[in-house]
């Protein structure tokens, strides 16, 4: 029991210390790379002169740099999903337009940091849209330093790009700690389910920081793998709350999971054909995330309606608050501007993540410790209390659990003379005589098989046949100990014992209970010659 509270301490202090080595690690972050832009920085935004829209969707932006001085270095603005050429006095002096080959026709995302200089007066920004859905994205221009313009980006973007690492991190514990534990601990697939979840949120979640575009500008990640990762959700998120809130939906499940897998499927063939990329089928995308939100919104009134308030429904209460604020806010965001508008959703999905591990991995330590509660009554109900050998109800047991008797072998013991040690010297010495008789018989043939305290001074072992003994050698050994015990125990009483064995032989056995009798006969036998030595 000790033990057990012991590690029961220790769970809650290891997700006491994850939740907080998280926020410490976010604030760290936060803290070392935050800029003073009052002090450090010179940053402006800047608003073009002229803005020409054509009719194809293309916008070409004009700027005037005349008044602005040597550390105006570069100009910078967030593109998605758009062809990028700059001029100088028409000259062509940066572009980002290269497609995605087999993977899209879209450049992805990208951070434009444009070097100009102080002869360069008149600057064009031309924007192609690869999709209609992307061509009225507002764009916001900025002027400065370009490597102080970097860094700002990059120590701002960090904290939430470290959240989304986290939540990768978060997920890759749950994968060890399920491969290493889901047996010992009986866990079901819960768990794993979380993992899955938890691993796409976060891929998705950290492809979305403006971090991870200035660190990989790839365009497979830009493009292709945090759709990807948003359609992997939905299965996950739905198995997982199915089964934590108990919905076991027989009907609504099994639509939303293939209407999921459809989903899938064919946007990545419409993807890959080119015929309509992520990016145009993003709302689809996004409707099933609503829907397997949804999922568990039923799920929660469901318990409620069920009046069955429990943890996991206050736990779901609360994620349920921070999930729907999470997609509602990050559609709304993603609609309304460009670049990395989710400044909250990554923090709420790793607290409710963070919860639900804890939750599953609690509930996982109780069902143990109700195992080994149950198993610790039942080693109670076959055990003897004083002796600490199975008792009469476990010999039972055995008795009738033994089908194939072929090589089994039964020892039986008797203590002589334990009713004259109770009468002459108390109930507290014939304690004792039985504790040293058990103790020997234990440690000689415990070795070999279960021992078992049959009645007030009666003892048996029943050895199985893969315990090969030699009966005479282990018989002669226990009597040893007996007489050791006699002579070195300096007991007010002699200690006496009578042992027989018997191995089961089909020709005189026709069941169990046949053994024990000529057990029985054997050691009544080593009885009887016992009193006539002493006659003699």
């Amino acid at each position: 029991m000790k033990a057990t509270n012991t590690f029961e301490k220790l769970q809650i202090w290891l997700n006491r210390l994850m939740v907080i080595a998280c926020s410490l690690i976010l604030l760290l972050c936060y803290f070392n790379t935050k800029v003073d832009r009052k002090d450090a920085s010179y940053t402006q935004q800047i608003q073009p002169y002229s803005t020409a829209v054509l009719s194809n969707g293309v916008r070409e932006y004009y700027f005037d740099l005349t008044d602005l001085d040597y550390r105006y270095t570069a100009i910078m603005f967030y593109t998605s999903h758009q062809d990028v050429q700059v001029y100088n006095s028409g000259r062509l002096i940066y572009s980002y337009d290269k497609d995605g080959g087999i993977w899209g026709s879209t450049p992805g995302s990208n951070i434009n940091i444009v070097e100009v200089n102080e002869k360069m007066l008149k600057v064009a920004v031309k924007l192609t849209p690869i999709y209609d859905e992307v061509k009225d994205q507002e764009i916001k221009f900025y002027v400065g330093s370009a490597y102080q313009m970097y860094d700002e980006v990059l120590a701002d973007s960090m904290p939430r790009f470290i959240s989304s690492l986290l939540i990768i991190i978060f997920s890759g514990i749950l994968f060890v700690y399920y491969a290493a534990m889901h047996k010992k601990q009986g866990l079901n697939k819960d768990l794993l389910y979380l993992a899955y979840f938890a691993l796409c949120i976060g891929i998705w979640t950290a492809s979305e920081t403006d971090a991870a575009v200035l660190i990989f500008n790839n365009r497979v990640f830009d493009a292709v793998i945090p759709y990807v990762c948003l359609m992997l959700v939905v299965p996950p998120f739905i198995l997982f709350f199915d089964s934590y809130l108990e919905i076991n939906s027989k009907i609504l499940k099994p639509i939303v999971l293939s209407i999921s897998m459809v989903e899938t499927i064919g946007c990545c063939v419409l993807h890959l054909a080119k015929i309509a990329e992520f990016r145009q089928t993003l709302p689809c995308i996004q409707l099933m995330l609503l829907v397997a939100a949804f999922y568990m919104v039923g799920g929660v009134f469901l318990l409620v309606f069920r009046r069955r308030f429990s943890r996991r429904l206050r736990i779901c209460g609360i994620g349920l608050l921070l999930f729907m604020i999470s997609i509602i806010g990050d559609i709304f965001n993603y609609y309304k501007g460009v670049g990395d508008s989710d400044r909250l959703g990554r923090y709420l999905f790793l607290v409710f993540i963070i919860m639900l591990a804890s939750d599953l991995i609690k509930s996982a330590y109780e069902m143990i410790e109700k195992g080994r509660r149950a198993k610790q009554l039942e080693i109670f109900a076959l055990t003897d209390t004083m002796t600490g050998l199975f008792n009469r109800n476990a010999f039972e047991s055995q008795a009738q659990a033994e089908k194939s008797l072929e090589g089994v072998t039964v020892v039986v013991a008797d203590a002589n003379g334990l009713k004259a040690c109770n009468d002459t010297y108390g109930h507290e010495a014939g304690d004792e005589y039985i504790t040293i008789v058990a103790d020997t018989f234990g440690k000689v043939f415990g070795k070999y098989g279960n021992c078992y305290r049959t009645g007030g001074d009666e003892f048996c072992c029943i050895i199985p046949p893969s315990h090969h003994a030699d009966m005479e050698r282990l018989k002669k050994i226990f009597l040893t100990k007996i007489y050791t015990a006699n002579l070195e125990g300096n007991h007010k009483y002699d200690i006496g014992v009578a042992i027989g064995y018997a191995v089961y032989d089909a020709t005189l056995d026709e069941d169990f209970r046949a053994i024990v009798k000529r057990a029985d006969a054997s050691m009544y036998e080593n009885k009887k010659k016992k009193q006539e030595t002493r006659m003699t």
